[in-house]
């Protein structure tokens, strides 16, 4: 009882947290949120609950940016990202990610870098990139709760705004991340102490969303490109560094 109290605690500070990096960033739950509930909460349970969890604000995030999402651009990248749902529920079941987030932490610092010093590497924006990062995103999300970096590279790169990206990725999300739940459910890789988490997690959830719409706001456009690669290649760097010392 002890331990479930404590994974409770954790898990509010971490959802919250983790809400906040979302709601400024339209992306990032899993960054913000895994490093506190790993402390006590174990892998699999960490990714299931941040990827239910998440779809809540989602919708809000939906609704709050609906006039500016690229709902034509996003079509065939969620066929993409729907594509690689069942195998990242199969990694996640039944093997180690340990070098696929490895190989995606690297593909996310050099990318991040290379935007952030207006580097000319025209593949980056290329539509195919983009397709193909919703592919490798799904894996990511579905398996190990983290890739929304590399989603946000693929977009950044192709010049979208604050408010495009704050509604598209979440509307891009929102499809992938409710196909994992199902296929959560359906393989039985939820239990009652995943639901009791997941349940409390609302409030801390809805607060971090409140907060960083306010916050949001107060960013200038310059500025919000300069945070989002700042996030980028500080959650690449953070996964190689984790799993390097793991």
């Amino acid at each position: 009882m002890e331990s479930l109290f404590v994974d409770i605690l954790l898990t509010v500070l971490a959802i919250f947290v983790g809400s906040v990096v979302l709601v400024t960033a339209g992306f990032g739950i899993a960054i913000g949120s895994s490093p506190i509930m790993l402390l006590t909460v174990d892998p699999q349970s960490t990714v299931i609950v941040i990827n239910t969890v998440s779809l809540l604000i989602f919708v809000l995030m939906i609704f709050q940016n609906k006039d500016h999402i690229n709902y034509r651009e996003m079509a065939t990248p969620i066929i993409f990202g729907l594509i690689g749902v069942p195998i990242g529920i199969y990694i996640l079941a039944n093997s180690n990610a340990a070098m696929l987030r490895i190989s995606m932490a690297l593909l996310i610092i050099f990318l991040g870098i290379a935007l952030a010093l207006n580097l000319s590497v025209p593949a980056i924006r290329h539509k195919y990139t983009l397709w193909g990062a919703a592919f490798l995103v799904s894996v990511m999300i579905t398996s190990t709760g983290i890739g929304g970096p590399l989603m946000a590279v693929a977009v950044i790169a192709r010049g979208w705004e604050r408010d495009s990206i704050r509604g598209s990725l979440p509307f891009y999300y929102m499809f992938i991340e409710t196909a994992a739940v199902i296929g959560y459910v359906v393989t039985d890789l939820f239990d009652s102490e995943r639901l009791i988490l997941t349940g409390i997690s609302i409030f801390p959830a809805l607060l971090g969303f409140w907060l960083a719409s306010i916050l949001v706001n107060k960013i200038n456009q310059t500025y919000y490109r300069n945070l989002i690669l700042g996030i980028v290649i500080c959650a690449g760097t953070a996964i190689l560094v984790k799993e390097i010392l793991i």
